[in-house]
């Protein structure tokens, strides 16, 4: 006689297993996350480009390598040539900036005479006295300069891991396109839901990261654009220089391209330049700031269900969390987490309506 008690025990015996080898699992590749998942961002934001390539070249392997090599060439070509030219230009700028503070008597004298408008101008509207107010200023300047300092040492010192990661991301990319319907495949087989529901869990992913490269994509070129045009137009050195660093800072949520284009209408401010100040802080708030309402939207228009608000809390909530990878993982949280709650809501609400149907 069959102990009914065995099939039962080894079923809990299987699952505790399980467990224990997703918690191991989960150990041995937690360290690899950030890698992985920028591969996995950029090889399904590649697709058509992949999809491409396999229908003239019919080797997979070959395929997945061209795609590759692709985006390596698409990505370091383009930011080579970024590199070359804001070190080009900034050395430009420091150049003209060493004269100018050369022909009046040295750099402290020509930060004096660059900072006294703007404190004679605090000082006048509130009252406390000039020397103050430049004291507090330099104070500022100084904590600001030291956190740069030290943001720049780490930088350098996490290069050699960053290039690691950025070659594991490479690695994990080809394979993800060599192996990207095997892996589709083994998804429908395990997932324990319809196949329909699965391939529509899937789809979403894949919409909100297309969505999200895409929109950072014409939101940085867009605003990077309109700043360095302002720069231009304001007569402000370097326009090609900050507008790629106001691309740059696009990523930032809430501050954005501030950080760009406010200190340039200080600046002019402190020039006497009123007019072109006004025309810098109005065009960085109307036409840079406002740039992202309308092209954000124009591209995510169709692959995600969120709206701006869900897409700011997204962002910031998802850059707090896991970093700046943190900008493309929080928006596919946020749509997964949608997806799921429509489908229990059809999942929940179709016996009623077959109920209704059937009783009519």
């Amino acid at each position: 006689m069959i102990d009914p008690s065995g099939p039962r025990r080894s079923l809990i015996v299987l699952s505790v297993l399980a467990i224990a080898a997703v918690a191991f699992v989960v150990l041995l590749v937690l360290p690899f996350l950030h890698p992985i998942f920028f591969a996995l961002v950029l090889a399904i934001a590649a697709q058509p480009l992949f999809q491409a390539i396999s229908k003239r070249v019919k080797r997979p392997a070959l395929s997945a390598l061209l795609t590759t090599l692709l985006m390596v060439v698409a990505v370091l070509v383009p930011l080579a040539m970024l590199t070359v030219t804001i070190i080009n230009e900034a050395t430009t700028t420091y150049g003209m900036i060493a004269q100018q503070s050369a022909d009046k008597g040295g750099w402290g004298q020509y930060l004096n005479d660059l900072l006294d408008p703007p404190v004679q101008w605090v000082a006048a509207r509130t009252g406390v006295p000039a020397p103050n107010v430049e004291a507090a200023l330099l104070q500022r300047m100084q904590t600001m300069s030291a956190s740069l300092l030290r943001w720049s040492g780490s930088l350098l010192g996490n290069l050699t891991s960053t290039l690691g990661d950025l070659v594991l991301s490479l690695f994990v990319m080809f394979f993800l396109f060599l192996e990207g319907n095997a892996i589709s495949k083994g998804v429908l087989l395990w997932m324990p839901l319809p196949e329909a529901r699965t391939k529509e869990l899937l789809a979403t992913i894949s919409d909100a990261i297309v969505a999200n490269v895409y929109g950072f994509v014409a939101v940085g070129f867009a605003q990077g654009v309109f700043t360095g045009l302002a720069f231009w137009f304001t007569g402000l050195h370097a326009p090609f220089l900050w507008g790629s660093v106001a691309a740059i800072c696009s990523l930032v949520p809430i501050a954005g391209t501030a950080i760009v284009w406010a200190p340039a209408a200080l600046i002019l401010l402190a020039q006497g330049a009123w007019g072109k100040a006004l025309f810098m802080t109005l065009w960085g708030v109307l036409v840079v700031g406002m740039s992202d309402n309308i092209i954000r939207p124009a591209v995510l228009s169709g692959r995600t269900e969120m709206n701006t608000l869900v897409v700011f809390f997204a962002l910031m909530g998802g850059l707090q969390a896991f970093g700046f990878i943190g900008l493309f993982a929080g928006p596919v949280i946020f749509s997964v987490a949608i997806a799921i709650f429509r489908m229990l809501r059809e999942e929940y609400t179709q016996p009623f309506i077959q109920l209704e149907t059937g009783s009519q």
